[in-house]
């Protein structure tokens, strides 16, 4: 498949496909038409861009994906360790939203001072 369809079926812009790839996510062949050279693009990577998302709304970044979607690649877990693996994540997230509410909780103190002092 060509970067246009592949872009259009995973609702990325070209760009951000190139980026996946530069960031060994997946690869691409070369294609000569004519003087033009195109890039072609395995019908599978549609599904490694959905494991790329899903991983995203985890809360991970890509730096943090790529080593992951290979572990995956290479043997992929089982039901027990998925929930394992997500348990410990909604660890993480919960601790992340606690963090923030501190923060939010600072801020809305330092408004409230400066609304009194105003």
């Amino acid at each position: 498949m060509l970067i246009n369809e592949i872009a259009k079926i995973a609702g990325l812009s070209k760009d951000g496909i190139r980026h996946y790839e530069k960031m060994g996510f997946f690869t691409s062949t070369a294609r000569s038409a004519g003087s033009r050279i195109y890039r072609e693009y395995d019908p599978s990577i549609l599904v490694t861009i959905k494991h790329i998302r899903d991983a995203q709304r985890l809360g991970f970044s890509l730096a943090e994906i790529v080593p992951l979607l290979k572990a995956y690649a290479d043997a992929p877990p089982s039901a027990e360790q998925t929930i394992e693996f997500l348990d410990a994540r909604l660890v993480v997230i919960r601790e992340q939203i606690a963090s923030l509410q501190e923060v939010e909780a600072f801020i809305v103190e330092k408004i409230g001072r400066y609304r009194s002092q105003a």
